[in-house]
């Protein structure tokens, strides 16, 4: 697809593959490409900051999490780490340890884990199906063949697939397919077959997606230039406005 510039100034593209800009505005992990780590071993680089940011928003929502969120959101990861430890809170001494670079042993804490919370960590930190990596998979995938009517269990199951090889991707996108049946009012399997497919199929995916939250700015973003890709004008420039909408709403200040 032809990249074609969508806004002067903006840096916004019709097409764009990645999510928006703002999407990362803010963000405790937003680093430099060339900047380190933020225990200064330079493991995070800039391409890692949206899936820290997202492991750091699933942290948030952990009850008794609190106080190690704040000193993470103060870049205090060690102490944040040790707290975790004291605390034998296996989810949040998971994910700091991978904050910190510490793959194999943040899979190792988290692969102990057998609540259902912990599907989410795995699902988005693990790696290739090798060394470490292979033994979250088998914990993924036991999870999801045990639980085959858990729409989170399929959800994450399909995201691990997605970090695997491509031969992997149709395997996860019937597993996505499983899993927004068994979630009918959520939009994140939906945005992820969006997000995965091309044409015709990524605007039914968006377009559910919005059926369900009509404020999702990824959407509304995707659908500008997939509606321009196919020469239909009049929605492209309908998504791009409700997509300035709720732009404006998020930087809009608290009340």
């Amino acid at each position: 697809m032809r990249l074609v510039p969508l806004l002067a100034g903006t840096g916004l593209l019709f097409g764009q593959i990645g999510q928006p800009p703002e999407f990362l505005d803010g963000s405790v992990f937003q680093t430099k490409p060339t900047a380190g780590a933020l225990d200064g071993t330079s493991h995070v680089a800039a391409d890692r900051a949206q899936l820290n940011e997202t492991l750091l928003n699933l942290l948030r929502g952990v009850p008794g999490a609190g106080e190690g969120v704040k000193l993470i959101e103060r870049r205090m990861l060690r102490a944040a780490e040790d707290l975790y430890r004291r605390e034998g809170a296996a989810l949040g001494l998971g994910a700091t340890l991978f904050f910190l670079g510490e793959t194999a042993a943040s899979a190792e804490v988290l692969c102990e884990v057998n609540d259902l919370a912990v599907l989410p960590f795995l699902g988005e930190t693990v790696g290739a199906a090798s060394g470490w990596a292979g033994r979250m998979l088998t914990k993924i995938r036991s999870m999801a063949e045990r639980l085959p009517e858990n729409g989170d269990a399929q959800f994450y199951w399909a995201r691990a697939l997605l970090h695997q090889t491509p031969e992997r991707i149709p395997e996860a996108l019937v597993l996505l397919e499983r899993a927004a049946k068994l979630d009918p009012k959520g939009t994140r399997s939906w945005l992820e077959l969006g997000r995965l497919s091309s044409g015709k199929a990524a605007i039914v995916a968006f377009e559910s997606a919005l059926v369900r939250d009509k404020d999702l700015a990824m959407a509304h973003y995707r659908l500008a230039g997939l509606y321009r890709a196919v020469g239909n004008l009049v929605k492209s420039g309908e998504h791009l406005q409700k997509y300035q909408q709720v732009r404006s709403k998020r930087s809009e200040p608290m009340r």
